[in-house]
């Protein structure tokens, strides 16, 4: 069984659960079972784990580029 975890700063609306179900499942063979969680830390935005590939789409993660872009 392929277990997708997505966390989300607040509650994600049924039409975004929606694109990111579509997306992440035409990658797999077999449908994958979605896990949600709610993390505020992330301010906003969504952090995808499938597998052992991380997706970062948080603003906490945008911060963290620019912080480090500017060093």
């Amino acid at each position: 069984m392929i277990k997708i975890y997505v966390t989300s700063a607040k509650e994600l609306s049924l039409v975004a659960k929606q694109k990111i179900e579509d997306a992440f499942s035409k990658k797999h063979n077999e449908a994958p079972v979605f896990v949600y969680d709610l993390d505020p830390s992330l301010i906003g935005g969504v952090l995808i784990k499938d597998g052992e590939k991380y997706y970062d789409a948080s603003v906490r993660g945008r911060l963290a580029t620019v912080k480090h872009e500017l060093k």
